[in-house]
């Protein structure tokens, strides 16, 4: 029998944004532990939320081994890695102090404007540890913010948002990405219906869902994916290159390892590579199950069995700039865009509520509401211009793809 113990420790400081003011602050700590068994071929998993008995949960978990969950997969084993991430605060003490700073100076500069939502400092401890010889931890402190932005005289609940998940702060510059924005919402701009080059907020506008439901390894597998059957073919455009990315130089603060302990080179698996499918993402079952290549892209909660969840997708950088890729020309940036989706074919199709005429730099004007539409073909091959090499803020990773695709005005 193979023991094997699964903490999550999470501690967070959590600011509520009210009229640009901290209406309140709340603080967390909890700590999860999950206690697997493996005999057998068969799994048996108990759970514990803060204190616990050890010898107790072991024996739950033992005992859960009479359920008959199948687990006919190697465990992982013989493995010592420990990760660790600061942030530039020390405690939330010092970070509630910040932000009080932050948002007098928002109160000042843009007192035509409410800022209000969350943000949260947070540390995230996890840990995976068995008698084969496993011993993973991985430790990340960092600033969540999501400042909803609303004009006083604005009909709308929110007309656009600054987000940032990262380890560094810097307020000069969080305030310089507010100002470009709410420059931007101060002024009008117009655009022709037609082709354009869009660039892509990627936390504002969902436009990668279809590739996380077609790469899923079960559906893969079953044959319900557009892309069953495909490895080794050509999909896309040679520029296109995809990975399953667990890499702080991808953004992605989370821990290095999947729920089943497993470790990618690089933090990274290739799924896509110059427009050729490489793999879908799989964890241990579906691999196995299908005879695929197994990805690292397990995942559940502290007390459950491990099963497939998407770790996150992230196109690779080009070998250009922003300003490269616009090649001079004025395009729109698609701020947010809720509402979308793609068909079972691969047509995409969203409305944009909050898009700004761009030239790379700055923001020059709010364009009215846009309806985008393209194909997922199309978005990744041949309108897929590329993923800017070089991060549109020093805050955290954030490197903008561009594509053309068909937009109409509302």
């Amino acid at each position: 029998m193979i023991k094997e113990k699964y903490t999550i420790n999470s501690e967070e400081t959590s600011l509520n944004l009210v009229q640009t003011q901290i209406e309140s602050v709340r603080k967390k700590n909890i700590t999860k532990t999950g206690f697997r068994v493996y005999k057998d071929e068969k799994i048996g998993v108990s759970g514990a939320i803060g204190h616990y008995n050890e010898q107790e949960q072991w024996e739950k978990a033992q005992k859960a081994l009479s359920l008959n969950i199948e687990y006919p997969y190697e465990v992982s084993k013989d493995l010592e890695k420990s990760v660790e991430k600061t942030c530039d605060f020390a405690d939330g003490v010092a970070f509630t102090r910040e932000m009080e700073e932050l948002l007098k100076a928002l109160r000042e500069k843009h007192p035509q404007f409410i800022f209000s939502n969350k943000i949260n400092l947070v540390t995230n401890m996890v840990t995976m540890e068995n008698d084969k010889g496993l011993n993973l931890h991985s430790k990340i402190s960092k600033i969540e913010a999501s400042i909803l932005i609303k004009e006083k005289s604005s009909p709308d609940l929110m007309d656009a948002f600054m987000g940032m998940e990262g380890t560094r702060w810097d307020r000069e510059e969080f305030l310089r990405m507010v100002n470009l924005t709410c420059e931007g919402l101060e002024k009008s701009a117009e655009i022709d219906s037609g082709m354009h080059k869009v660039v892509m907020i990627p936390f504002g506008c969902e436009f990668m869902g279809k590739l996380y439901s077609e790469l899923h390894g079960l559906k893969y597998g079953t044959g319900g994916s557009l892309f069953s059957g495909k490895i080794g073919e050509q999909l896309f455009c040679d520029q296109f290159t995809l990975y399953q990315s667990l890499s702080a130089e991808d953004g992605i603060l989370s821990p290095f390892f999947d729920a089943e302990g497993t470790v990618n080179n690089g933090e990274r698996y290739t799924l896509i590579e110059n427009g050729v499918l490489k793999s879908p993402y799989t964890d241990k079952k579906y691999a196995r199950q299908f005879n695929l290549e197994h990805t690292g892209s397990a995942g559940g909660g502290y007390d459950s069995v491990p099963s497939l969840a998407p770790s996150p997708l992230v196109i690779k950088k080009s070998e250009k700039t922003l300003k490269e890729m616009l090649e001079g020309e004025k395009v729109i940036l698609a701020f947010f865009a809720s509402g979308g989706d793609f068909t079972p074919e691969g047509k995409y199709a969203t409305p944009v509520q909050t898009s700004f005429l761009f030239d790379g730099e700055r923001l020059l004007g709010r364009l009215p509401q846009l309806n985008i539409t393209s194909h997922l073909n199309d978005m990744f091959g041949k309108d897929f211009i590329g993923v800017a090499k070089d991060s549109f803020t020093t805050l955290f990773p954030m490197h903008l793809p561009v594509m053309n695709m068909k937009v109409e005005k509302v």
